[in-house]
């Protein structure tokens, strides 16, 4: 809960898109490669307060930095889409993207080829929010 309200304060007190993008970065891998306690205390921290929601970020020091800008608030759109995909979803479709299956002889499939079609239609909707935000992340 320390390092998730760290990285909330420094993202919100920055003004320079590095540093915004570097913490973003940051908090992207802890989601996808830490603790699974990390996602839980970030999915409890995210409900009190809008971490990744940057809509008046700006950096003004040069039209670079302008630009990069608008390119790190699509970052952390995204990445809070990735959040909300999880709470809706209950799981990680970057983690369980490759599930192995014992009848599929080795192969590896992503967790909704195997779904029922009302599964798969509840949360269908989640996972195309997600793939919009993914698709507008384009630098």
């Amino acid at each position: 809960a320390y390092s998730i309200c760290t990285l909330a304060r420094r993202l919100s007190k920055t003004k320079n898109w590095i540093v915004a993008l570097k913490t973003l970065i940051v908090i992207h891998r802890l989601l996808r490669e830490g603790d699974g306690s990390f996602k839980d205390d970030f999915l409890s921290y995210s409900y009190r307060g809008n971490i990744l929601q940057l809509p008046n970020f700006r950096d003004d020091s040069s039209p670079l930095a302008w630009d990069s800008s608008a390119w790190v608030r699509l970052y952390a759109f995204y990445l809070h889409e990735r959040v909300e995909c999880f709470r809706v979803l209950k799981y990680d479709v970057e983690a369980d993207r490759l599930v192995k299956l014992p009848q599929a002889s080795g192969k590896a499939h992503s967790r909704t080829r195997t779904l029922p079609c009302e599964d798969l239609l509840d949360q269908l909707p989640a996972l195309q929010k997600l793939l919009l935000r993914l698709i507008s992340c384009q630098v």
